[in-house]
């Protein structure tokens, strides 16, 4: 453990990066304490809630009211969920472009895969070959 520059407790571990080297980085914190970056940003952690907002645009398109007055308020109601719900869709597409790997095609991603994967069998095969090694 190691403090941060605003004095809080970061655990620092060692992870293997894609050119295999290694690096000390801090582990990420909880979600519920993580504010959306681009360098921590997984698919868990996407903050993405539009089925609530759906069924509230749905329940208030449902109601039928008879008096004018409540009519006009229920549909002020069903424009603001709606200009809701294209807010969420704005903020969904900033977060999906931020993902790492999003801007490669699928092509490149198997590329990116089988170099990863050759990495870890020359990895493998050297451990093992080390193990063996008697000094």
């Amino acid at each position: 453990m190691e403090l941060s520059p605003n004095a809080d407790a970061v655990d620092i571990k060692p992870t293997l990066t894609a050119d295999g080297l290694i690096k000390t980085s801090p582990t990420a914190p909880p979600p519920s304490a993580v504010n959306i970056s681009t360098s921590g940003l997984t698919v868990a952690r996407l903050d993405i809630e539009i089925l609530p907002v759906i069924y509230d645009i749905i329940r208030c398109v449902e109601k039928d009211p008879l008096d004018n007055t409540t009519k006009q308020r229920e549909s002020q109601e069903c424009s603001q969920k709606i200009l809701e719900l294209q807010k969420r869709f704005e903020s969904a597409r900033n977060q999906i472009k931020q993902l790492p790997g999003i801007d490669y095609n699928k092509e490149e991603q198997l590329q990116k895969l089988e170099l990863l994967h050759n990495q870890l069998t020359l990895k493998q095969q050297l451990i093992r070959k080390y193990k063996d090694i008697q000094f």
